[in-house]
């Protein structure tokens, strides 16, 4: 049940947000994106001379030479990066042409390329974004040196829901301009497939599944309700939110399917109301009668305590701080790339954010909690939970300090006013 009503919402990788949703099954194996890495082969080449003893020390001496300067790039990369020196805040005001929005980009924050066609509306949204993160972090974010919309070859690569693009390599960040454009139209149809929803006296009607996250479930209802009923209320943008607010919707469906017996033995049975409400309706209390059983029959039986339980002692409510402005998705990949600016090779290696760090963050019972304060998106990985809580932040949102303090051991960039 919980893959039908998730099948068709998007996921957020790396470097792209809301990719369609056949990612939902390698997230419950290892939530985040695993990059391929090209392999260089060499082969011996014929015969060789054999070389002289001093040839010999210079050679090895050149590559202890080169050995320490990879090292020292490995291990300090992240650490010497220089903050911005913007100004600390500026007034931002639209631009009535784009030959002004260009040179509002190139002045204000040293974009050098800036290319949105004639979308003037897309443009001002981006720049006043930038101006946004700009202030709440007075002047000293570092930004990328390109926005545009994504190319013919960057779109292949991606799926027919991608809406935004980072690579932090090339200092860019991209957005996939018939996804934004048509926005509305892909909010509207994920919802009436998510929720297979029918229509009385006007309004919606929808079942909800006790594994999703209710408050998440509670404010896509209201934005289609909106949209049903004053669609004229609802930009693109708006929209964009809302599939943001879908994918972390799916999201919570995801983590219980892989979670279920820690949500039974961590949130309901430590959960006094809750388990007086199971007593009272002779359901077990003990965690041996479920921890042997096969993983699609404790799903069933978890969904039904909760179920059971209801409003009483909610369960599966996060912080959800996901989709909860109009820039969210801007924030969230200037997120990716500040924070990959942020990270040497060496926390990618075998650091706090290497493959073995992001596997043990999804099993970390406690680390999974204080990421679930901020959305159940952030849970699947430590990259996108740091992108999550800058999200937040830079939408004016202050996190807990267990948040914060777990931010900082992903290598989260720290910027002034956090």
């Amino acid at each position: 049940m919980i893959t039908e009503i998730a099948k068709n919402i998007g996921f957020t990788g790396v470097d792209a947000n809301l990719v369609n949703t056949n990612q939902i099954k390698k997230n419950e194996k290892l939530s985040g994106s695993v990059s391929s890495v090209q392999t260089d082969t060499f082969e011996k080449q014929g015969n060789t001379k054999k070389l002289s003893t001093n040839t010999k020390i210079g050679i090895g001496a050149g590559i202890l030479a080169i050995g320490g300067l990879i090292a020292a790039a490995i291990l300090t990369k992240g650490k010497n990066i220089k903050p911005a020196n913007f100004a600390e805040h500026i007034d931002f005001k639209p631009a009535q042409t784009m030959e002004d929005a260009i040179n509002y980009a190139k002045k204000n924050f040293g974009v050098e390329k800036f290319d949105f066609g004639e979308d003037i509306e897309m443009a001002n949204w981006v720049n006043e974004g930038l101006t946004n993160i700009n202030n709440r972090f007075k002047g000293k974010a570092n930004m990328p040196k390109e926005f545009r919309w994504a190319n013919a070859d960057e779109l292949s690569k991606q799926s027919d829901a991608v809406l935004g693009l980072t690579n932090a390599k090339n200092a860019r960040i991209t957005f996939c301009k018939g996804n934004i454009d048509n926005s509305i139209t892909k909010f509207k149809d994920l919802v009436e497939e998510t929720f297979k929803p029918y229509y009385e006296k006007g309004e919606l009607m929808a079942t909800f599944h006790p594994g999703a996250d209710r408050k998440v479930h509670g404010e896509i209802l209201d934005m289609y309700d909106e949209l049903v009923k004053n669609p004229s209320n609802i930009s693109r943008f708006d929209a964009i939110n809302g599939q943001l607010l879908i994918s972390d919707y799916a999201q919570s469906l995801a983590n219980f399917n892989r979670n279920a017996l820690n949500i039974l033995k961590n949130k309901i049975l430590n959960n006094d109301v809750a388990t007086k409400i199971m007593r009272d309706n002779n359901i077990s209390t003990n965690i041996k009668d479920y921890e042997n059983l096969p993983k699609e029959q404790l799903n069933k039986k978890v969904v039904n305590i909760i179920a059971t339980i209801g409003d009483s002692a909610p369960i599966t409510e996060t912080g959800t701080l996901r989709g909860n402005s109009k820039f969210g998705i801007l924030y969230h990949e200037m997120g990716h790339y500040l924070h990959k600016m942020n990270r040497s090779l060496k926390d990618e290696m075998w650091g706090n954010v290497s493959k073995k760090a992001k596997e043990e963050f999804i099993t970390d019972i406690k680390k999974q909690d204080i990421a679930g304060k901020v959305s159940s998106y952030g849970k699947t990985n430590p990259n996108e939970f740091v992108a999550e809580c800058f999200s937040a932040m830079s939408a004016g949102k202050k996190l807990p300090d267990d948040v914060m303090n777990l931010y900082k051991y992903y290598k989260g960039p720290e910027l002034p006013n956090m």
